[in-house]
């Protein structure tokens, strides 16, 4: 495996390896992540999962329990590997199939030698059994070992804390996580249509801002959610300029601001969604992941630091009824110079609102469960690296969340989300990116906010509301809680990404 790769892709290929069988593949790749990452504990435990023998995997726990002695999972296979070792010395065996202390018992007396033959004889025909039986033995500790790193990684990513807190009266009760964090219920692909509030006073009109808001516009005659793509010039008193005249929407400008990513409604062929990538002058649309087994792709995202973008779909060995409105979506990345497609979920939640962290070490995600005892929706982070899920909220289906969108530093996340019984009121939440801290409500209106985007510096935040009417784009000044009204028409405006 190349140098080039990064520690963290390398982690994501040997835990794919792993997870399919391939252990000596994956031995190969933990051992080059440890080479380069002594410290790597999550490493030294997946290594431990599928090396051969007892004394490498006492290598590796010794090594994780160097990096933290209070790893519990390190310390119950090592506890695992002392009672086999001292079990294994008690009955160290003469001959194949006697241990000393048989031979002590047998060897006294001519009777005791008759016994002897016949024990040895017995031990000699069923020698093939015994040593079946001790394989089988160690596959079932190197799989009981394996079984314990993936739960201690498992445990280390569920920690989560109730995020409703701030939110209206009453404050739901904080559900425990269960061994997969649960999320909203799937998002249908039609986005119903608000009741309009009573047009109100407009408010000013933000100044001194700079860069271009993307995204969709128009007026939704269809009722699909679906409008074209459009650029806001805000050095230009908000001038909008239509990108693309398609059926788009969840717009998405990459880092250098030259491309924009969107999902695509094709209406008039396959009634079906898609990802399409054009430059912000409108020109050089092009469909991806055309040629992967993925169906019904959307709300693509793109990562500030690679070439690839996040999104979800559903994989083509869905068995499901695909004229439904809810569907398992799954998370993938795609890297656009390659082509190469990755799947980064296998379960039977759903997936919605994929977003990068500026680092792309993190995606946000909204998970669904969409059946059983939890059904709900909540917020969850996947580390791009082991495919761990951190659970951000914990609320189920009292709050739905959504939409979720990092701010520059990676410190912060924004995103909206309503009470299960008002689904036309979303509020926008601001909150630290760890479970740990404290949801704050920044946008509280009788209407419905939604779509909350940070500018490049993180000083405002843009969002939708349908307080005025119609969905236009408003901007809050996070320093002075000031909001400001970017659009006022009667046309449907949603942000989607801020370039400077």
């Amino acid at each position: 495996m190349s140098e080039e790769l990064s520690i963290q892709e390398l982690m994501r290929q040997a835990i794919e390896a792993a997870r399919e069988g391939k252990k000596a593949e994956a031995k190969d790749l933990f051992q080059q992540v440890v080479d380069r990452d002594d410290k790597n504990e999550k490493a030294w435990m997946w290594l431990a999962s599928v090396v051969e023998t007892d004394e490498e995997r006492r290598v590796c726990l010794s090594n994780a329990l160097f990096i933290n002695p209070n790893n519990e999972r390190a310390q119950a296979a090592m506890a695992k590997l002392d009672a086999r070792s001292q079990q294994q010395t008690q009955d160290e065996e003469v001959i194949p199939g006697v241990s000393r202390r048989q031979l002590l018992i047998f060897g006294g007396g001519g009777i005791g030698l008759i016994v002897l033959i016949i024990v040895i004889f017995a031990v000699i025909t069923g020698s093939r059994n015994a040593q079946n039986a001790e394989a089988t033995r160690v596959i079932a500790d190197a799989n009981s070992t394996s079984t314990a790193v993936v739960a201690m990684i498992a445990t280390e990513n569920a920690n989560a804390t109730a995020t409703t807190q701030a939110l209206t009266s009453p404050t739901p009760t904080a559900t425990n996580l269960p061994s997969q964090a649960t999320l909203p219920p799937e998002m249908s692909l039609v986005t119903p249509s608000p009741t309009p509030i009573a047009t109100g006073t407009a408010l000013p009109y933000p100044t001194g801002l700079t860069g271009r808001i993307f995204g969709w516009s128009g007026r939704d005659v269809t009722q699909t959610g679906f409008l074209s793509v459009v650029a806001y010039n805000l050095a230009n008193n908000g001038e909008a300029v239509t990108v693309a005249d398609v059926q788009a929407r969840n717009v998405d400008v990459s880092a250098d601001g030259q491309r924009l990513v969107y999902t695509r409604y094709f209406s008039s062929t396959t009634f079906d969604t898609g990802v399409e990538q054009i430059g912000i002058d409108g020109v050089g649309a092009v469909s991806l992941v055309l040629e992967q087994p993925v169906l019904k792709a959307q709300m693509p995202h793109y990562c500030p630091t690679q070439n690839q973008i996040v999104f979800v779909a559903l994989p083509t060995d869905f068995q499901g009824d695909i004229t439904t409105t809810v569907f398992p979506y799954q998370v993938f990345v795609y890297n656009i110079d390659n082509q190469q497609l990755f799947r980064l979920t296998n379960d039977r939640a759903s997936y919605t609102y994929p977003a990068y962290s500026p680092d792309c070490s993190r995606i946000a995600v909204v998970r669904s469960e969409l059946s059983g005892a939890n059904v709900g929706s909540d917020l969850v982070l996947i580390d791009t690296a082991s495919l761990g899920q951190t659970a951000m909220t914990n609320d189920s289906a009292a709050y739905i969340e959504a939409a979720p969108h990092w701010s520059p530093d990676g410190q912060q996340l924004a995103y909206s989300v309503y009470p299960k019984d008002l689904p036309e009121n979303n509020d926008i939440i601001v909150r630290r990116a760890d479970p740990s801290s404290t949801p704050l409500v920044l946008v509280k209106d009788a209407g419905n906010d939604v779509f909350p985007v940070f500018s490049p510096d993180g000083q405002y935040l843009a969002f939708s509301s349908n307080r005025g009417g119609a969905y236009d784009i408003y901007i809050l000044d996070q320093a002075t809680s000031t909001v400001f009204q970017l659009t006022n028409t009667i046309e449907e405006d949603y942000p989607g990404g801020w370039a400077s």
